[in-house]
C-alpha cells in the first residue's frame, strides 16, 4: 500500500504511528519511505525511524524505476508493505506514478476543504489514467486527516466525496497539535494506546488490506 496526497495532510506521521500498531497486532510489516527532499537528506519516514524504534523496518527511497521491485523484495511473506511519499507532484520521471503503478492499495490523505480537494484532482485523475490504459492501478480509498472534530465541513466532504463514487475511510486523522499530539510525535517512539485515534486508522486500513 501507499499513503499519498499534498504536502502537510500528515502521511509520514500516520505512517509512523500505523507501523507501530500493526506490529503490536503481530502483523508483519515494513516501510519504505520514497520521498527524497534534497541531496544528502532522506524522507521523513526514514529519519524518525533512525530516531525511534517503530517495532518495524523503514527503508530509504529506492532508485525509482525499482520500487516496486523492491517492494515485492522487501515484503515479508503474508505481510504488509506499506510506502511513504513526499508531497504529491505529477511530473514525468517522479516517483509517484511509479508508487500508483507498485502498490495494491492507495490510501488517498485529504484534509476536508474544498481547495484540497481541488488539489487532490491530480492524484484521482493519475489512478484513473492507469485504470483507462490497462495499466496496474491500485484501489483507492480516502482518509480524511487534519480533522477539527467539532467542525462540520469533514461531514459535508465526506458526503461530497460518497456521492462520488469514492471510498471514505470511518476513521480520521484529528488535527491535534497539543505537545503531546500526534503533530509532535516525530522522532519520538509511538505509545500504543487500545482504542486511540491512531489504533482506530490502522484497524480500519488494514480491513480494507484483508477485504
Amino acid at each position: 500500500m501507499a499513503f499519498v496526497g499534498k504536502g502537510g495532510a500528515g502521511k509520514s506521521t500516520m505512517l509512523a504511528q500505523c507501523l507501530a500498531y500493526w506490529d503490536s497486532y503481530g502483523v508483519s510489516c515494513i516501510g519504505i519511505d520514497t520521498d527524497v527532499p534534497g541531496e544528502d537528506e532522506n524522507g521523513t519516514l526514514y529519519e524518525h525511524a533512525q530516531l525511534a524504534d517503530l517495532g518495524a523496518p523503514v527503508y530509504p527511497a529506492p532508485a525509482v524505476h525499482q520500487i516496486r521491485n523492491e517492494a515485492l523484495r522487501l515484503c515479508p511473506q503474508k505481510g504488509l508493505c506499506a510506502l511513504d511519499t513526499g508531497a504529491w507532484e505529477r511530473r514525468s520521471g517522479g516517483p509517484h506514478a511509479a508508487v500508483l503503478s507498485a502498490v495494491d492499495l492507495a490510501v488517498l490523505c485529504l484534509q476536508p476543504t474544498g481547495n484540497e480537494i481541488n488539489r487532490a484532482g491530480s492524484v484521482l485523475n493519475a489512478i484513473e489514467q492507469l485504470r483507462a490504459t490497462g495499466a496496474r492501478a491500485p484501489e483507492l480509498v480516502i482518509l480524511l486527516t487534519m480533522v477539527d472534530t467539532s467542525a462540520a465541513s469533514p461531514d459535508d466532504v465526506d458526503d461530497e466525496l460518497s456521492k462520488a463514487g469514492y471510498t471514505v475511510l470511518r476513521s480520521r486523522y484529528a488535527l491535534s497539535n497539543g505537545r503531546d499530539g500526534y503533530a509532535q510525535s516525530w522522532g519520538r517512539p509511538v505509545r500504543i494506546k487500545d482504542g486511540s485515534n491512531m489504533d482506530e486508522i490502522a484497524r480500519e486500513v488494514l480491513d480494507v488490506v484483508a477485504r
